[in-house]
């Protein structure tokens, strides 16, 4: 009874951890098809009021030349000529009278004392409305009413001409949601990095979950680990590239099937170029699932345009690491943009191993600011940090497979062994500093095998004229 015991044990907590994994894959399933059809939701509202915000304009130009009884006439045509696209049009004063509407359009949709409580708090005032056309959202804008109009009697409605002070009203406008051609690629992308991984990933705990003594069984589980491996591997971007004045070379290598290391090269255009190097506690399917999470979610956040967005950005990324993986998992993350105009490259560092950055002239910097790991302290604060780039200057990221490999003595490989063959190196390309540092970890591990991931990133800024000439500019 005793052996049959400690014969279950195993087997049951390998349920657990594989439901665990599964269940996490879902949820990134999930999140991934629930933020994309959220995101489009929102472009389609979005771009709908931009377009009958453009409307007001026009309108407000007719109220300014024609008297009442001929706006409407106008109001039909401008509905006509929009076809598809606006519902109806209608004026009201500030009782909430109409003064002017378009056919088709119904009772105003907000009564007067609301638009007036939304204008004392300069809040927008919309609705979306479920018709039997589809969706339509209906918005309110203040207006000005030429010369004095009556609240009930459209045929006694005195709009001057050329008058400058009148009375308060505002302007109903009626569109279909439309959300054509508005879904950008970052949400695209992530929806495809998401849902890949995650049905590669789930795909893989299926069949480790079909667990057999035989051999066949065992080849089956291989090989669909090595399926997920080659999706992550596709995942990143290829090992040699050369984007906005940046020569790169990268190398990936897992300790296991799939790796917690990432590393994601953005090319911005007319703008510059953005690095992305992460590392995920522990190793195997679990890490690589929450890589891919954030890998997905920081190519669907704008993080670039600022260093308040950077920092909230961060922010955002903390706590939802905190709220979705376990307390087990955590992740170190450097995220940095290079703004070829200003020739400044900006950087959080949240916990990861410091990239150095070689300068021609000034030594070795080390890219610290920022702040902890990513997963581990909800509240946690981010701040941004800014080093210039010149001509030449070489940038190394590295995971901390790299600095903490040892040798048969248990000695660590370290960060002046790692200066020291990226400075014997550094006359030559980006390729040739890479395979210099796995040469010499290689040398000093004296072995093959790698007890954690290891991952790098080497980049030289070439300086094109072009990019100097806009700065100097």
């Amino acid at each position: 009874m005793e052996s049959k015991s400690t014969h279950h044990a195993p087997r049951d907590w390998s349920r657990v951890w594989i439901f665990c994994g599964a269940a996490l894959a879902i949820l990134l399933l999930g999140s991934s098809v629930v933020n994309y059809v959220s995101y489009t939701r929102f472009a389609a509202l979005r771009n709908t009021r931009v377009a009958m915000a453009r409307q007001v304009g026009p309108v407000t130009q007719l109220i300014k030349s024609e008297s009442a009884a001929g706006l409407s006439l106008l109001l039909d045509k401008m509905v006509e000529q929009n076809s598809g696209s606006l519902a109806w049009i209608q004026i009201l004063d500030r009782q909430g009278a109409v003064i002017a509407r378009s056919g088709g359009a119904a009772a105003p949709a907000f009564e007067a004392s609301y638009v007036a409580a939304k204008l004392r708090d300069r809040q927008p005032i919309f609705a979306v409305r479920q018709t039997s056309a589809g969706a339509i959202v209906v918005e309110a804008y203040p207006i000005r009413l030429p010369g004095s109009a009556p609240s009930h009697d459209l045929k006694v409605v005195s709009l001057n001409r050329g008058s400058s002070i009148g009375s308060p009203g505002f302007l109903e406008i009626a569109s279909f949601a439309n959300s054509a051609g508005f879904v950008a690629w970052p949400a695209r992308w992530s929806l495809i990095l998401g849902t890949t991984a995650g049905v590669a990933l789930l795909g893989a705990l299926v069949v480790l979950s079909i667990r057999s003594r035989q051999h066949r069984a065992a080849q089956r589980v291989e090989q669909q680990m090595d399926i997920a491996r080659e999706v992550q591997y596709g995942l990143l971007p290829p090992p040699a590239a050369t984007v906005r004045d940046f020569d790169i070379a990268a190398d990936w290598q897992p300790a296991g099937s799939v790796s917690g290391d990432f590393y994601d090269i953005i090319d911005m255009p007319e703008k510059g170029a953005a690095f992305v190097f992460g590392d995920v506690s522990g190793k195997d399917v679990p890490a690589a699932m929450l890589a891919s999470l954030i890998q997905g979610t920081v190519r669907a956040t704008a993080w670039t345009r600022s260093a308040a967005e950077h920092n909230h950005a961060t922010g955002q990324l903390n706590r939802l690491l905190c709220e979705r993986a376990s307390q087990e998992r955590f992740a170190s993350l450097f995220w940095g943009y290079f703004d070829m105009q200003t020739g400044l490259l900006h950087y959080v560092n949240c916990g990861h191993c410091a990239p150095l950055l070689f300068r021609a002239r000034q030594g070795v910097v080390r890219l610290c600011d920022g702040g902890p790991v990513l997963g581990l302290l909800p509240n946690a604060g981010f701040e941004q940090g800014v080093e210039r780039l010149d001509q030449g200057d070489v940038l190394v990221m590295y995971s901390d497979g790299i600095v903490e490999a040892a040798n048969g003595s248990g000695e660590e490989f370290g960060e002046h062994r790692l200066i020291a063959a990226i400075e014997s190196s550094l006359a030559a390309g980006p390729d040739a500093i890479r395979d210099r540092i796995l040469q010499e970890v290689r040398a000093f591990t004296a072995s093959d095998r790698l007890d954690d991931d290891q991952t790098l990133l080497a980049i030289r800024y070439t300086g094109a004229a072009e990019a100097m000439s806009l700065r100097a500019a």
